[in-house]
């Protein structure tokens, strides 16, 4: 029980240094960012999915975006849509500039990203999400870093605050650890929702691949850099109210088939292979440790007072962890997604360890 407690205090201790870590040994010269483009020639992939909500506005923005470049198209992809989303699209189909791709059957995600950079026109390529607000300017913004040669990659940075004005201080956590990450060229994992890539630097991505933009950004990464434009603001729905069980679950499997790619991880840097573990994967420990920790304090405090206290220490160091992490209506929200991961952790360590040979 002590062992184990220790174990995770050890854990946390390591997470919270990464910052100290990055800031110490990670540090290099920062990246240039700001509304100034030295490039030109933008094909710009908005992948869709019954999208209907979203779509009107968004491509009447990203339209008034492209029309800072001389040289630009923008490629909307459905991935065979059931709501309005294919009346909508195509009400954009006369302006010259907007190519649309209707997929007959889903096929999900990457498969309309190798799609879309294959019949891109323009090296510059920048993937967009449909449902998230993108800033003004954003684009530019986003495209500036790549007229450095040894940039690859550029990533958006998602707010803080999200559509409702809500601070989210797990999000401001994350955008800390990426600038830190970006300043020495070595972001682990663009934000999926706006980012940009060389055409040549773009690697086809299997269709089975779960976390296609983390993929992305490891496969880059040996070869270019990769860096946040802090400016280029995104700003999406609230934290808490992205996750449900399957989803979770799902975000977990693609961890998994991330460490079990040996090619792709053989291929990574011994430095951008430890900021992957410790980023990425190190916290994924953590609340799996903290519940086993509660569940054996709750069972053994009867055998003592020193089991008591632990339970009751360990149940003050999660209510402050969900308030630090959620702060106010959050906390349940935060409560249900830990709930959730811990279940999904153990049915994917059991499917693993009891899979039928």
């Amino acid at each position: 029980m002590i062992t184990a407690i220790v174990i995770t205090l050890l854990l946390i201790i390591i997470y919270l240094l990464y910052p100290l870590w990055l800031c110490a040994f990670s540090v290099a010269e920062p990246q240039k960012d700001g509304e100034e483009c030295e490039i030109d020639g933008v094909s710009l992939i908005l992948i869709t999915l019954n999208g209907e909500k979203f779509l009107n506005e968004k491509i009447n923005f990203l339209i008034k975006e492209l029309s800072r470049f001389e040289n630009k198209e923008l490629i909307i992809i459905d991935d065979c849509s059931t709501d309005e989303t294919s009346k909508i699209i195509n009400c954009f189909k006369d302006d010259s500039e907007v190519r649309i791709i209707q997929k007959k059957v889903v096929k999900g995600i990457p498969d309309s990203m190798n799609l879309g950079v294959k019949l891109a026109k323009y090296n510059n390529i920048v993937f967009c999400d449909q449902r998230q607000t993108i800033h003004k300017n954003a684009l530019k913004r986003l495209l500036s870093p790549l007229a450095d040669a040894n940039v690859g990659a550029v990533s958006c940075l998602i707010s803080s605050y999200d559509n409702r004005k809500s601070v989210s201080f797990i999000r401001m956590y994350e955008n800390y650890l990426k600038s830190l990450e970006s300043r020495s060229g070595n972001l682990i994992g663009v934000y999926g929702p706006f980012y940009a890539l060389r055409k040549e630097n773009y690697i086809p991505i299997p269709e089975d691949i779960i976390l296609d933009d983390l993929y992305l950004s490891l496969k880059i990464l040996p070869e270019k850099q990769i860096v946040m434009a802090q400016q280029c603001i995104v700003t999406d729905t609230r934290f808490g109210h992205l996750y449900d069980y399957n989803r979770v679950k799902r975000y977990l499997n693609g961890f998994l088939q991330i460490l079990k790619d040996r090619e792709l991880m053989r291929n990574l840097s011994i430095k951008q292979k430890v900021m992957l573990i410790w980023h990425k994967y190190l916290r994924l420990l953590i609340p799996v440790f903290v519940f086993f920790d509660i569940i054996a304090a709750l069972i053994l405090f009867s055998y003592g007072a020193l089991f008591l206290i632990m339970f009751i220490c360990l149940m003050l160091i999660a209510v402050f962890s969900f308030v630090l992490n959620s702060f106010k209506s959050e906390i349940l929200s935060f409560v249900r997604i830990n709930i959730f991961y811990i279940i999904a952790f153990v049915d994917i360590l059991k499917s693993n360890l009891f899979v039928k040979k």
